[in-house]
């Protein structure tokens, strides 16, 4: 545990609050089952302060010195995204990289300052900028905004998901009035 999370405490992010000191997660203030190796994991998430820590070096902190294999780090993360349930996207995976904490951490009582949804739909958030397809995103957006119903075909991994995920974040057509049920 670093000093920094020695000195404050108690931290706070969503409706979570982990107490170093005593090693516990609580959720809605209601401790919740987490293993030890999973906790550290948890706390070495938190004091990355919201970079991309490799799992060399979350390995080398959860376990210092020890020899583990990757998979041990993996379950870990398992386990601590089952703990955190609906919110299981605060851990993100970064192929080839690593792993990520998402959350805006803070203390208790202070106001945490959180950005609001930039769309009201529920399309998963783009991780790149969509580059090179502002031909093909114009077509879909037209064909979105005349048609009720759009189907892309093609080979598989050409892009045509992050398309249209980007077609329907960029559309004027994509009002409440609009959307169908199953989007909102």
């Amino acid at each position: 545990m670093s000093r920094a999370t020695e000195a404050s405490g108690i931290l706070q992010f969503g409706r979570f609050t982990v107490v170093p000191l005593r090693r516990e997660l609580l959720v809605d203030g209601v401790a919740i089952e987490l293993g030890s190796r999973a906790f550290d994991v948890l706390l070495a998430l938190i004091e990355g302060g919201g970079t991309v820590l490799s799992k060399d070096d979350l390995i080398g902190r959860v376990w210092s010195g020890q020899i583990v294999e990757e998979n041990n780090l993996q379950v870990q993360i398992a386990a601590l995204r089952k703990a955190l349930a609906e919110d299981r996207d605060l851990i993100r995976t970064v192929p080839g990289r690593g792993y990520q904490f998402t959350g805006e951490v803070g203390l208790p009582g202070a106001p945490i300052v959180t950005t609001p949804p930039s769309s009201p739909t529920n399309l998963p958030r783009s991780a790149s900028e969509l580059i090179g397809r502002e031909t093909e995103l114009g077509e879909v957006t037209q064909l979105i905004t005349a048609q009720r119903l759009v189907t892309l075909i093609g080979a598989g991994g050409i892009g045509k998901t992050r398309l249209s995920v980007e077609a329907g974040y960029g559309s004027p057509s994509w009002v409440p009035s609009r959307t169908p049920p199953w989007c909102r």
